[in-house]
């Protein structure tokens, strides 16, 4: 090669290195509220820079959050000129495609619309003849002077259709449609439905209203709300389109109606067609690209790297706040904080050195005091303190704190730390409360007064454009708006539990328009957490939330205000999905602000915490098939399917079986019919899916039940005795509350014998248990009195005028309605599947503590006489199951069969009983667990089943858990453990078998995790009975070289009580899988330089030799058989070389002892001894 050539290699390196270079990441944003992507949402963003004077390829090069990543995001064939910047979006989406985006529908086209008068078949269908139809403008609407179609005042719906053109469908990657709307409406594209928002009815009705309130945005100076439509090829087609959509307003006196679409399309190549996107929109016509990690807000590295993979740039953020950026100074080139980011713009000439992330830190948590106190303010070094008193946040030229604030009055202090050069990120507040107890927990709702109480801004407040009668429609209460508030929970004795920045909006439907008003509570990174973790709510195995609601009894509000909390939490052990409660006193800025009933939101977040699944994976849907979240056209084929076909028929009636949680469904309905919900099924009624699932439905909202409709003088006295059954099976209701398509499921279903009599059976077992009058009764007064002692406070707030009698005449309501239902729901039973009579049917047991009787497979029978009525021509099922160590013998009375799962026809009063002797087979045994392996012997969580029989017992559908119901796993069908025999259980079978090759009778793997410090391991049968259970700690008096040590936990005899810690040791290094927990079961020994211990066994001494090949630091100490440590022989430095140690163990008992010998470089051996 000559000179020439050679240097032109190196200069196009140089040129090649010197080009990338030259492209920085200009600015970071971690925790983003402010900029929307393509799909309407708020993620992480990245900016590179081209500071340099060429243009430079991007094409395959990469960026990551990981320095050493096999899967980078990879960059598409796009270059970066100079002086010009590039905006990707941190969003995990994983999108690298080039795209083009072009608007087809735009403010000001022509549409043609009609104001209907009646319900139009196929209008939003691209056939459909619309030359009769009126020709506008959009926007369409009255009210707002932002209209260039005028509409009449008071029009409750508009249909739109405009037609636009695409001429070849696939290379459309999406569809990105933008609305200004007030209040609701539905979009559809060639017919199918794409959009939707704040309208009930699938599809709604010409006269259908909105729920709730919506204002537009574009009139007062904000954008569309963006709806990101995927899967366009399967909506589209060749040449002319159609976009439909109907809006509707929220009542007929509203001032106001707006319209105005966009739609745009994400072409996979340059185009002409339809025109460059308006500048409202913000979409980039050029790319949208999405890496496939998003960035921590705490502490996160990126990598930028050319294609050949040598690092171009990298920037480490920590503590990035909400919607501040971390970046490039335009004036020093040093990397600096921006309190105002710029994406795809020369970076703010404002700049800091940091984010100060301090916490102010209070004398006193607040709550209720007694006496005065001096309140002190702690911030960091070289921080001050700025505070207010007036409820408002913080600033700069708040009150600078010099000194103890003094607190002899009701306060509140919100204070924030300030440092020179650096970004103030949160405030934090307190409450400080005199002369007032509570019996129950409080909430404290902090928030500049100008967020809930001013006229135009305030979430609370009327407003000046509002209908005069109830809900009051048009109030700014009716409108979706978020404001910044913070939230501190206490307990009943006035302690700080704990507090949040959060956001609040105004929570429910009518109920809206009472002056005590619900409120939802949202945690937002841009407020600081993305969840609450609390264990606001007991009986629950989970404490973190992404928001809260408190309640204001709804339309049961200043009457027996506990008609949803009380109804709802008698489905405890139904297997239903409820939200649970608190009930708390509120205070407002300070105000007493009355009871509220501190509930789970009803959303995915709640179903993923209670299923333990992810909440992005469900589809959570509401009324006739409208998305809450995810997709409905799983459930839309479903209702198509039970509408089209005879589900008596079993084939049929088997793919719904296979679709939807009958059981679930069967319990639902039972609920919401025994107790008289007459605001549903055409009214809140919401049901959900996960992948590895079924539909299942929520219960929630239940204020009209247990003659809850109070406007009704009758309803009040005698609604125990209204036909619900009827009502939920009525074919045309027509409208509210019981529309055709909300009773299609239930009244298709009953057509099906198997169904109905599982129906019959259950509504029985519910009414022979959890509905008992006297049941019922007693719940509802405990809860009563759970807040009686509020009460007199809540009142004195919002009806001074009213007393405790008056509410406890709606609690007399609901008590009366609960003594006098059963006789007339058995009844309608009767009547709606015209079977002639029930009868009692007594089941007796003389030896209840030998087994029980299982009932439907639904009520446990576990007392010596019981009875309950059940219906001719439904039989019922018994089946006999025995406890631990017992066995079933036979039935007598009704039946004298051997069998223990018998079925039964009843026709008469009749009794049965169910006979139990002592067994012979001994339960399975849990012998050996490890819960936390060696970081150098990690064969993950597993467990080990012993089998003491002489027979080999059948595991099949035998149930593993650990101390959380949710975290099981099931035995596969066909395993067996042989007679004294072993079952390992593992967490994951390739790390397990890469320690223990030679082990066959493996089975897993379990999905949970066992805890590393304290966590249950229970074993159930397949009929639920629990065989064997071990709760043990990770520390004294359990054996603590489980614990990482690299021993596991040792039954030391089968015979042993396993629930107690002195039975359990740390036998053998790494355990004993599959054989006998005896000292000479492990194989596998470390060796420490030739060391040698002598004698063993010994009597009163021993003597230690190791043999060190350098100097090391050394500890010796002796565990007991239980793995708990008796004493440290040495500890400290030895030469290297052979080293003696000398121990008198004369105090010792005899027995079995471990000698562990580590050093300084983790050698570490252990000894098993015998002291004589």
């Amino acid at each position: 090669m000559d000179i020439k050539n050679l240097f032109t290699i190196i200069f196009l390196i140089f040129s090649i290195t010197i080009n990338s270079q030259s492209i920085r990441i200009n600015e970071v944003v971690a925790s983003n509220s402010i900029y929307f992507d393509e799909d309407g949402d708020t993620p992480d963003w990245i900016e590179l820079y081209n500071y340099g004077s060429e243009e430079v390829s991007l094409h395959n090069w990469n960026i990551s959050d990981e320095e050493n990543d096999d899967e980078p995001w990879i960059f598409p064939e796009i270059s970066l000129l100079p002086d010009e910047y590039l905006l990707i979006w941190a969003s995990s989406k994983d999108r690298s495609e080039i795209n083009y985006i072009r608007t087809h529908v735009n403010h000001g086209d022509e549409f043609k619309y009609i104001v209907p008068n009646g319900n139009i078949q196929y209008w939003n269908t691209l056939g459909f003849n619309d030359e009769s139809w009126d020709v506008g403008l959009s926007s369409f609407g009255y009210g707002d002077n932002d209209d260039e179609t005028q509409l009449p005042f008071g029009t409750i719906s508009v249909y739109l259709r405009k037609q636009f053109s695409i001429d070849d469908a696939s290379l459309i990657q999406g569809l990105i449609l933008d609305v200004d709307y007030d209040d609701g409406f539905v979009a559809y594209i060639n017919g199918v439905e794409v959009a939707r928002a704040n309208i009930n009815g699938s599809p709604p009705s010409y006269n259908a209203t909105t729920p709730a309130e919506h204002e537009a945005l574009i009139y007062d100076g904000g954008i569309p709300v963006r709806y990101s439509i995927d899967n366009p090829q399967d909506i589209l087609v060749d040449g002319q389109n159609i976009l439909s959509i109907q809006v509707h307003n929220i009542s007929d006196e509203s001032s106001d109606l707006t319209i105005i679409p966009f739609l745009s399309a994400v072409y996979s190549d340059s185009t002409d067609e339809g025109i460059i996107p308006p500048e409202i929109l913000d979409l980039n016509s050029v790319s949208f690209m999405h890496t496939n990690f998003k960035i921590s807000s705490s502490e996160e590295t990126i990598y930028l790297r050319d294609s050949s993979n040598n690092l171009v740039d990298s920037v480490t953020v920590e503590n990035l706040s909400a919607d501040v950026s971390y970046g490039v100074s335009m004036n020093s080139n040093e990397l600096v904080y921006f309190d105002d980011p710029t994406p795809e713009e020369e970076n703010d000439s404002e700049e800091f050195v940091g984010v100060l992330m301090s916490e102010v830190i209070f004398s006193n948590d607040g709550g209720i005091l007694e006496s005065s106190i001096s309140l002190v303010l702690e911030a960091g070094e070289d921080e001050y303190i700025r505070y207010t008193k007036d409820r408002t946040e913080p600033n700069a030229s708040s009150y600078l704190y010099e000194g103890p604030i003094e607190i002899d009055a009701n306060s509140i202090i919100r204070a924030k730390a300030y440092k020179d050069n650096y970004i103030s990120s949160y405030s934090y507040t307190r409450t400080y409360l005199f002369n007032v107890s509570h019996e129950i927990p409080f909430v404290s709702l902090v928030t500049d007064p100008y967020n809930l109480f001013d006229n135009d801004y305030g979430i609370y407040v009327y407003g000046d454009e509002y209908s005069p009668s109830y809900p009051y429609f048009g109030a700014n209460f009716w409108e979706d708006w978020e404001r910044p508030i913070h939230f501190s929970f206490y307990t009943e004795d006035g302690i700080l539990a704990t507090n949040y920045n959060a956001g609040v909006k105004i929570f429910g439907g009518w109920s809206r328009g009472q002056d005590q008003r619900s409120l939802s509570i949202f945690a937002r990174g841009g407020y600081g957490v993305s969840e609450f973790e609390y264990q606001f709510f007991e009986d629950i195995n989970y404490d973190e939330f992404q928001s809260l609601v408190l309640r204001n009894s709804g339309n049961d509000w200043l009457r027996s205000n506990i008609r949803d909390i009380s109804t709802t939490s008698l489905m405890e052990g139904s297997g239903l999905d409820y939200q649970r409660y608190t009930s708390v006193a509120s205070y407002i800025n300070g105000d007493y602000w009355g009871i509220y009933h501190m509930r789970e939101k009803t959303s995915e977040n709640m179903l993923a915490s209670k299923h333990n699944v992810d909440a992005d994976e469900i589809d959570l849907l509401e009324l006739n098939a409208e998305i809450v979240d995810g997709d409905n056209q799983e459930y839309i084929e479903l209702r198509n399917f039970v509408e089209e076909n005879d589900l008596s028929i079993e084939s049929n009636y088997e793919y719904v079986e296979n679709e939807i949680d009958i059981e679930n469904f069967i319990m639902y309905n039972v609920a919401q019919i025994y107790i008289d919900n007459r605001d549903w099924p055409g009214n809140n009624i919401k049901y959900w899916k996960h992948p590895e699932g079924k539909w299942r439905w929520i219960l929630y909202d239940t204020d009209f039940g247990f003659s809850g409709q109070w406007w009704s003088a009758w309803d009040l006295d005698y609604a125990y005795s209204y036909n619900t059954l009827e009502y939920a099976l009525d074919s045309n209701g027509p409208d509210w509350p019981n529309p055709p398509w909300s009773t299609l499921m239930f009244r298709r279903l009953v057509e099906n014998i198997e169904f109905r009599n599982k129906f019959v059976n259950r509504y029985a077992d519910e009414m022979n248990s959890r509905f008992l009058p006297d049941r019922v009764v007693d719940h509802f007064i405990s809860i009563y009195d759970s807040i009686l002692s509020e009460l007199p406070n809540h009142l004195d707030r919002w009806a001074s005028w009213m007393d405790t009698s008056d509410i406890y005449y709606y609690v007399e309501r609901m008590t009366n309605f609960a003594a006098n239902r059963q006789p007339e729901a058995k009844q309608h039973i009767l009547e709606e599947f015209n079977l002639p009579d029930y009868h009692k049917i007594s089941i007796l047991n003389e030896t209840p503590t030998y087994g029980y009787v299982r009932l439907n497979n639904n009520l446990i029978i576990q007392e010596e006489d019981w009875g309950g009525d059940y219906f001719e021509e439904v039989p019922i099922t018994l089946k006999a199951i025995a406890e631990s160590g017992y066995e079933f013998s036979h039935w007598s009375g009704e039946s004298d069969s051997t069998d223990s799962e018998i079925e039964l026809s009843i026709t008469e009063t009749s009794t049965i009983q169910a006979h139990f002797i002592p067994g012979s087979e001994v339960n399975i045994v849990i012998n050996e667990i490890n819960y936390k392996s060696s970081d150098e012997f990690d064969t993950g969580d597993w467990i080990e089943l012993y089998n003491p029989n002489s027979n080999s017992i059948d595991l099949s559908s035998w149930v593993f858990k650990d101390n959380n119901d949710s975290n099981t796993y099931v035995i596969p069908e066909g395993t067996t453990i042989q007679e004294d025999g072993y079952l390992v259980i593992v967490k994951d079978e390739n790390d397990f078998l890469d320690y223990f090759p030679e082990i066959t009778n493996i089975i897993g793997e379990f999905d949970f995790g066992l805890s590393g410090s304290s966590d249950g391991v229970r074993i159930f049968n397949s009929d639920g009975v629990l065989q064997d259970e071990v709760n043990y700690l990770s520390s004294d008096p359990w054996p603590d070289l489980s614990n990482g040590g690299g021993y596991t936990l040792e039954l030391i005899s089968p015979n042993l009580d396993n629930s107690l810690p002195e039975s359990w040791s740390n036998i053998n290094l790494h355990g004993s899988p599959d054989q006998v927990n005896t000292s000479t079961a492990s194989i596998i020994d470390l060796d420490l330089a030739n060391s040698i211990i002598f004698p063993n066994p010994f009597n009163n001494e021993i003597n230690i030799f190791l043999n060190l090949n350098k100097t090391s630091n050394v500890q010796v100490s002796m565990f007991d058989i239980k793995g708990v440590k008796i004493i440290d022989i040495f500890k400290g430095d030895l030469d290297s070389g052979m080293q003696s140690i000398n121990s008198k163990l004369d105090r010792l008992s005899s027995g079995l002892y471990m000698l562990k010998i580590s050093t300084s470089d983790g050698i570490t051996n252990t000894y098993k001894l015998i002291k004589r």
